[in-house]
C-alpha cells in the first residue's frame, strides 16, 4: 500500500513539474508607427526663423507651422482619430501610435477638426487626445468656440534694399465648419526605423503654398486672416493652399 501511495505521489509531482518547466506564454510585440510631417520650401528642408525667397522677392521668416488632422485610417481601420502638428514644440514627428504596417498602405484624413468635435467641450475629450484644451493650447479659439485648423505664422520683408527688416507679420489662423478639408495619401512606404518600430514621411512644401499657380498668395497683401466674416476668400485660399501643399516624400 504504502508502495502504491509513494507511486502515486511521485507521478502528481511529476506532472506538476513538467508543468512548470512549460515555459509562459508571451504576448507578440507591438508595432510602433511613426509619421513625420517635413516642411520644406521648394527642395530644402524648411527650419524656422532662417530666411528664404518667394517667387515675389519677398524674404520670409517662418515663426509658427501647426495644423490638426483628424480620422486617419485606411477604409475601416483607424490608425488615430487625431493628431496635432507643432513644428517649434515637437520638430517634424506628427503622430506615433501602434499599428501595422501592412494595414496602413494608404491613408485618408481630414484637415481640420469635424463638426461634433469642434464644437465639443475642449475638456471632455481624454488627457491624451491631441484636442484635449492643455494639449491644443492655443489650437483653440477661447473667443470663437471651436479649433484652429492650420495656423502659419512668419515675418516679411517686401522691399528689397539689402537692409534686414522683417517688420511686415503674416499671421493665417483658419478655423471654421465650413473650411473642413480632405487628404489622401494613396501610396505610404513604411521603413524600420528601431525594434519593432516603422516610419513614413510626407512633407508640407511652403513654396508650394505660397505659389500655388492662380491661387497663389501675396504675402504683402493677404497677411492676415483670423477666419473672422470678410476674410472667407483669404481662409479659403489659404487652408486649400496648405492642403495642396501636403503631399508623400
Amino acid at each position: 500500500m504504502k508502495k502504491i501511495f509513494f507511486i502515486s505521489m511521485s507521478l502528481v509531482f511529476g506532472l506538476l513539474s513538467c508543468k512548470d518547466d512549460q515555459p509562459d506564454e508571451v504576448d507578440p510585440p507591438v508595432d510602433l508607427l511613426k509619421i513625420h510631417l517635413i516642411p520644406t520650401f521648394g527642395t530644402d528642408n524648411l527650419q524656422l526663423d532662417q530666411t528664404y525667397l518667394t517667387d515675389q522677392g519677398y524674404r520670409v521668416q517662418f515663426t509658427d507651422l501647426k495644423c490638426f488632422m483628424t480620422d486617419l485610417k485606411n477604409g475601416a481601420k483607424s490608425l488615430a482619430t487625431s493628431a496635432l502638428f507643432d513644428f517649434r514644440e515637437k520638430g517634424s514627428l506628427f503622430l506615433s501610435t501602434t499599428g501595422k504596417p501592412a494595414d496602413f498602405s494608404s491613408l485618408t484624413a481630414l484637415l481640420g477638426v469635424p463638426i461634433d468635435r469642434n464644437h465639443a467641450d475642449p475638456t471632455s475629450f481624454s488627457t491624451s487626445d491631441p484636442l484635449y484644451i492643455t494639449n491644443a493650447n492655443d489650437m483653440h479659439w477661447g473667443w470663437n468656440p471651436g479649433y484652429i485648423f492650420i495656423k502659419v505664422e512668419a515675418k516679411v520683408d517686401t522691399i528689397d534694399n539689402g537692409i534686414d527688416n522683417f517688420d511686415h507679420l503674416v499671421v493665417l489662423h483658419v478655423g471654421g465648419d465650413d473650411y473642413l478639408q480632405n487628404l489622401s495619401f494613396p501610396t505610404l512606404s513604411w521603413n524600420a526605423a528601431g525594434a519593432n518600430t516603422f516610419s513614413t514621411n510626407l512633407k508640407f512644401d511652403l513654396k508650394h503654398f505660397l505659389n500655388n499657380g492662380t491661387s497663389s498668395i501675396d504675402l504683402k497683401t493677404e497677411n492676415v486672416t483670423h477666419t473672422a466674416p470678410g476674410q472667407e476668400a483669404l481662409s479659403l485660399k489659404v487652408i486649400e493652399n496648405f492642403r495642396d501643399a501636403i503631399s508623400v516624400y
